[in-house]
C-alpha cells in the first residue's frame, strides 16, 4: 500500500462520525471510479498483464479493515517480437495478420489447391497466392480488483482480492481491398460456374488412348524405352490435370486460377499436353482451358479459411469474468519509522497464494485474451521502505512467483505465439513460466494531502511449458524480460482524519505505467492507467 501522510497506527477510532451521510459520499466516489469498468508474426500470449504489486511495507493496525477498489485500463496495440525482426523488434499488433502473399505457409489446408494449380499450369514451383491482407488490432483490458485486508495484529495483515476482468480486441482485417485496384498479386480467386464437360471428355479419351498405347507396347515389345517413359509421363500429367479440375472446380471447391499470366500458363500447358499426347497416340485432342476466377478473394473467403482451421469467425473477441483470486499475508519484520532522526527503515515479508479462478483463452478465437491463467501459484517476497528526511521516501520490493498447476487448452498456440501457420487444433495443457520481479517506487510529499511518485518494474519470466498427447512437437516459448516505468500522484486524508479535520479516512492514487523495453519471447507493450480508492475502518478497539 502507498505511504500515507501519516502512519495509520496513529488513527484512533476509524469509524466515520456521521455514518449515513458519509456512506452516501463514499458510494458516490467509488461509483465514479468504477464506472469505466466494464508477432509482427505473433498474436497475444494467453495471460492478461498482471496488476502491479508495488506496496509500501506497512501493515494494518490490529482490528482495522482496509477496503480497496481499483480500476486498471490497459491497452495493447504493439508487441516486442525480436524473433520476427531483430533489427526492429517493436511492431503493431495487427501485423500478425498482415501478409503480402497469403498461401500454404499461412494455411496448410491450401496445399491441395496449390498442387492442383501446379498441375494445371505445368509449373512445379509456382506458389499459391490468395492475395494480400491488411489488418489492425487493438486490445483493451479493464481490470477491477476488489480487495479486503484486516489487521490480525500490528505486525500481521491478511487480505483477499478478487479481480473482475473484461477484455476486448478490436480486429479489422482486409483481403485484397479495392484500393489495390488491378495491382493485386493473387493467382487464385473464388471459383466461378464452369462447364467442364468437353474438357473432361477429351482428357478421358486421352487417358484411354495412352493406356491402350502402353498395353500394346507391353504386348508387342515394339516400343522403345523412351516411348514407354514418355507415354507414362503424359498419362500422369493428364491424370494430374483431371484431379486438379476436381479440386478447383468440383463440389465444395473454393479457389480457381486468376490473372492473365496464370490463365495463359494453363492454356499453354494444356495445348502443349494435347499436342504431345497426339504425337504418341496418333489421335487428335483439344483441351480447352477452364474459365478463370472473375475477381480476387475477399473477406468472405478469408472467413472460410479461418473457419476451415476450426477457428471461430474472424472478428473482435470479448471476454469477461473473474481473474485469479489472491489470498495474501504481510508480516512486518522491522519498523524504524518511529525514529525521529536519521535514515528510517521498515521491512515486511509478503506472501500470496493465487488460485486459478481465471480463465485463459480457449484458442479458438484469434487475438483473444483470457481473464487469468487458470493456474495455482504463489508469490514470496520482501518489501523495504526507506525514508530520507521528511518529504522523500522510496519503496523497494522483490518477489518470486512459482506456478504449481497447469491449465487445459482446447487449442495450443504455435511456438512463440506465432499466428501462422493456422492449422487444425491440437489440445493440451499450459503451465506459465515462473517469474522474478523487482520494483521500485520513489515518493515525494508535496503537501499534507498530495504526493507524487515514480514506478519502475523489472520482470523476468521463464519459458512457458506446453504439453499435448496429440501433438508431435509441443510449442516452444522462450523466456522473456520486461521493463516498465511510470509516474503518478496520490491523495490521502488519513492524517487529517486522525486529527479530526477530514470527514473520511480516504486515499486515492493514480499511476500511469507502460513497457519501455522487452526481450526474448513475444512481449506486448502495455500502456496502463490505474486509479485506486482506499477506505479504512476500525472494527474493534483492541489496543496495539
Amino acid at each position: 500500500m502507498h505511504e500515507a501522510a501519516t502512519d495509520i497506527h496513529r488513527l484512533g477510532d476509524v469509524r466515520p462520525r456521521a455514518l449515513v451521510r458519509r456512506a452516501s459520499l463514499l458510494l458516490g466516489v467509488l461509483g465514479l471510479g468504477l464506472c469505466g469498468a466494464r508477432r509482427a508474426s505473433a498474436q497475444l500470449p494467453p495471460a492478461p498483464p498482471p496488476i502491479s504489486n508495488v506496496e509500501d511495507a506497512r501493515t494494518l493496525p490490529k482490528g482495522v479493515v482496509l477496503f480497496r477498489a481499483m480500476n486498471a485500463w490497459t491497452r495493447i496495440d504493439q508487441v516486442y517480437d525480436a524473433a520476427a525482426d531483430s533489427a526492429q523488434p517493436l511492431h503493431p499488433l495487427g501485423n500478425a495478420f498482415s501478409v503480402e502473399s497469403l498461401g500454404v505457409r499461412q494455411f496448410p489446408a491450401l496445399l491441395p489447391v496449390q498442387t492442383a494449380l501446379r498441375d494445371l499450369t505445368g509449373q512445379p514451383s509456382i506458389s499459391l497466392n490468395v492475395g494480400q491482407t491488411f489488418s489492425t488490432a487493438d486490445t483493451r483490458i479493464v481490470t477491477t480488483p476488489l480487495s479486503l485486508a484486516y489487521g490480525i495484529t500490528d505486525r500481521l495483515t491478511l487480505g483477499v482480492m478478487l479481480p473482475v476482468v473484461q477484455t476486448h480486441t478490436t480486429v479489422f482485417v482486409e483481403l485484397n481491398p479495392r484500393r489495390l485496384g488491378p495491382n493485386f498479386a493473387a493467382n487464385v480467386g473464388p471459383t466461378p460456374p464452369s462447364d467442364l464437360t468437353a474438357l473432361n471428355q477429351q482428357l478421358g479419351a486421352a487417358t484411354t488412348d495412352l493406356n491402350a498405347f502402353l498395353a500394346n507396347c507391353t504386348a508387342s515389345g515394339s516400343c522403345s524405352p523412351q516411348q514407354v517413359q514418355q507415354a507414362t509421363t503424359l498419362r500422369d500429367q493428364v491424370g494430374g490435370v483431371s484431379q486438379a479440375l476436381v479440386v478447383m472446380y468440383g463440389p465444395g471447391s473454393q479457389y480457381a486460377p486468376l490473372g492473365t499470366a496464370t490463365l495463359e500458363a494453363i492454356t499453354n500447358h494444356l495445348n502443349a499436353l494435347s499436342t504431345s499426347v497426339g504425337q504418341i497416340t496418333g489421335g487428335t485432342y483439344s483441351f480447352p482451358a477452364p474459365a478463370g476466377a472473375q475477381a480476387p478473394a475477399a473477406l468472405l473467403q478469408l472467413q472460410q479459411l479461418v473457419g476451415a482451421a476450426a477457428y471461430d469467425s474472424l472478428g473482435s473477441p470479448d471476454a469477461i469474468g473473474t481473474g485469479d483470486m489472491e489470498i495474501s499475508a504481510l508480516f512486518k519484520l522491522v519498523d524504524g519509522f518511529a525514529d525521529s532522526t536519521g535514515v528510517r527503515l521498515r521491512a515486511t515479508l509478503r506472501g500470496v497464494l493465487r488460485l486459478g479462478t481465471g480463465r485463459p483463452p480457449d484458442g479458438t478465437v484469434l487475438y483473444q485474451v483470457g481473464t487469468g491463467t487458470g493456474q495455482t501459484s504463489a508469490d514470496g517476497g520482501a518489501i523495504f521502505d526507506v525514508r530520507l528526511g521528511r518529504r522523500f521516501m522510496a519503496t523497494l520490493a522483490g518477489q518470486y512467483t512459482g506456478y504449481f498447476t497447469s491449465a487445459p487448452l482446447p487449442r495450443l498456440p504455435n511456438s512463440d505465439y506465432a499466428l501462422f501457420p493456422i492449422d487444425l487444433p491440437a489440445s493440451g495443457a499450459w503451465k506459465s513460466g515462473n517469474v522474478i520481479e523487482a520494483e521500485a517506487m520513489p515518493r515525494f510529499l508535496l503537501t499534507d494531502y498530495f504526493t507524487i511518485h515514480g514506478a519502475y518494474t523489472f520482470r523476468q519470466v521463464a519459458a512457458s511449458q506446453y504439453t499435448s498427447p496429440g501433438a508431435n512437437a509441443p510449442p516452444l516459448v522462450a523466456a522473456s524480460t520486461e521493463q516498465r516505468a511510470g509516474l503518478g500522484f496520490g491523495y490521502s486524508a488519513v492524517a487529517h482524519y486522525a486529527h479530526g479535520t477530514a470527514t473520511l479516512p480516504l486515499e486515492v492514487f493514480y499511476t500511469h505505467l507502460e513497457t519501455i523495453a522487452a526481450s526474448g519471447s513475444l512481449m506486448p507493450k502495455y500502456r496502463r492507467d490505474q486509479i485506486e480508492f482506499r477506505i479504512y475502518y476500525r472494527l474493534r478497539r483492541g489496543g496495539r
